[in-house]
């Protein structure tokens, strides 16, 4: 074992190795060290106008990044195409004079004819790209235009388009790191086409079931009352599937779900069953797939790797006002003689913030932003790994539910941190509230009322050494027009067992999805 764990470290990551974990869930649970960033367009006025936030221009070329290696490019984000004005985009790799990439921007981002397949590449609203760039030492993306900041139309967006996101990782200066060439080789291309092949599987149907469950049971619960599964031994929980009846909002959100690991009393999974999901508000009439979490007209199931080492109790919690006649629950457990010792504990957390005119001035602020942020994790003195959320915005408007920054801190504090991004939406790979279902993001609910995203990270996920915070900006009409609720669960892994420290009780009353232009209702 040791033997093959020195070959596994000497072998370098090249674009292979970064496809594959597209594909696969089962390196989730790794901590590594690496870091991971995104160099973006945000507004350091703390306002909206991320299409003004170029930091480094110089006559006719616009770079967006400017990255030392060991590392890789995950993610390249962008706005509407149009403004792109006789602009072209060149990746640079390891201080070569010849760029890798050369192209028109619109074709670079043309998931049909460009570079990059669908649905690594993807246009549905705004345009981004999947696709793993790795680099051993150096990574410069830059924009080229002739007309270098000449204005394009009335609303003054410049050739270099409106805003960009870059997210990119940088490893530990041994990480052996293979650069990408072009063109791919026979076997980068047949990895691309399994990519491709499970992402579009996973965003049309649920995964097969396994051939057998290790635990299969199913519960009554009363209204006040817990049921309990204990299983003892060392492992991988591998999925949970898990159908209730009564199928009511009231079920979903007011039972909670937990997971205790080894012999700790720490709930670190502590969530409303509804929330951990995504269909507390809708039960199953909005259903989605992905790679990690689903919906179908019969139940739901989550695949997050959930290493354990002296076994695990679930506990169903029935705070709800009604009796639960029948919960079912079948976990998928492979039994293992030890768990790698580089393998972190799975953890949820759920919380949520109410604004309105009377807590409008409650919640933190970061930066020059005016506006109050929801803080899905703040995690501290351990080692792990954040691989994702759901967000839950409950907004009594038939139409665009806000706008707002995600900051990330991995072994940080001050402001701003590495990652800063110019808004909710585009966190999410969509925007305008136009959103699609990938395997790794899109949503559950759109409009109206309940609004129910999700956004999942594979290769792009955020390691810390030692701390953790992942915060959102919530844009907010008017203090005292409107009650909005926006509540997020956060999914990580730390090698450290420890409680979730969610909030416990759910805002009330909570806004139904029976809304239109002008009426809105509150249960």
């Amino acid at each position: 074992m040791a033997v093959a764990s020195c070959e596994k470290e000497k072998e370098a990551k090249d674009l292979t190795y970064f496809l594959k974990r597209m594909r696969t869930i089962d390196h989730l649970p790794e901590l590594e060290n690496s870091h991971t960033a995104l160099s973006s367009t945000w507004d350091t006025t703390g306002m909206n106008a991320d299409g003004e936030g170029f930091k480094n221009v110089k006559g006719n070329y616009n770079v967006l990044l400017d990255a030392d290696g060991p590392g890789c490019v995950y993610r390249l984000f962008t706005g509407v195409l149009w403004f792109l004005y006789e602009t072209r985009i060149q990746v640079f790799i390891d201080h070569n004079e010849s760029p890798l990439y050369d192209m028109e921007a619109v074709k670079f981002f043309d998931s049909h004819n460009g570079p990059f397949p669908y649905p690594l590449s993807f246009h549905k609203t705004y345009p981004g790209i999947l696709f793993p760039i790795p680099y051993a030492k150096h990574c410069k993306i830059q924009l080229v235009s002739k007309c270098g900041t000449k204005m394009m139309n009335e609303h003054k967006n410049t050739n270099w388009g409106n805003f960009w996101q870059i997210t990119y990782a940088t490893f530990p200066p041994e990480t052996k790191v293979k650069s990408l060439q072009l063109p791919l080789t026979s076997e980068e291309k047949e990895e691309l086409e399994k990519v491709c092949r499970a992402w579009m599987s996973a965003e049309s149907e649920p995964p097969s079931p396994p051939a057998a469950w290790t635990i299969d049971k199913t519960f009554t619960i009363s209204k006040g009352k817990s049921s309990e599964v204990h299983f003892d031994g060392s492992g991988i929980i591998n999925e949970i599937r898990i159908a209730v009846s009564p199928n009511t909002a009231a079920v979903l959100q007011h039972t909670r779900f937990k997971i205790r690991w080894d012999k700790s009393r720490a709930n670190s999974v502590d969530v409303p069953l509804g929330y951990f999901f995504g269909n507390a508000d809708y039960q199953n009439e909005k259903q989605f797939s992905s790679l990690l979490l689903g919906i179908t007209d019969k139940e739901v199931y989550a695949r997050f790797p959930m290493p354990f080492k002296e076994g695990f109790t679930i506990v169903f919690e029935n705070k709800s006002q009604e009796e639960i006649t029948n919960l079912h629950l079948a976990i998928s457990a492979e039994k293992k003689n030890s768990i790698p010792a580089d393998y972190g504990y799975f953890h949820a957390r759920w919380t949520e913030i109410q604004l309105d005119s009377a807590h409008y001035d409650e919640y933190p602020r970061f930066g020059k932003s005016p506006k109050p942020f929801l803080v899905l994790a703040d995690i501290n003195n351990c080692k792990g790994k954040y691989v994702g959320n759901l967000l839950h915005v409950a907004w009594p408007y038939p139409d665009w539910w806000g706008e707002g920054d995600w900051l990330i801190w991995t072994d940080e504090s001050a402001f701003p941190p590495r990652y800063h991004g110019t808004g909710t939406e585009e966190y999410y790979n969509s925007g305008w509230c136009v959103f699609d279902k990938k395997a790794v993001s899109g949503f559950i609910a759109a409009l109206p009322a309940n609004v129910n995203v999700y956004s999942f990270h594979l290769n792009d996920h955020f390691q810390f050494q030692k701390n953790l915070r992942v915060a959102v900006e919530v844009w907010w009409l008017t203090p005292g027009m409107w009650r909005s609720i926006h509540g997020s669960t956060a999914f990580w892994y730390a090698d450290k067992i420890q409680d979730a420290q969610s909030k416990q009780e759910l805002i009330s009353p909570r806004l139904t999805h029976e809304i239109s232009a002008n009426k809105f209702k509150w249960e």
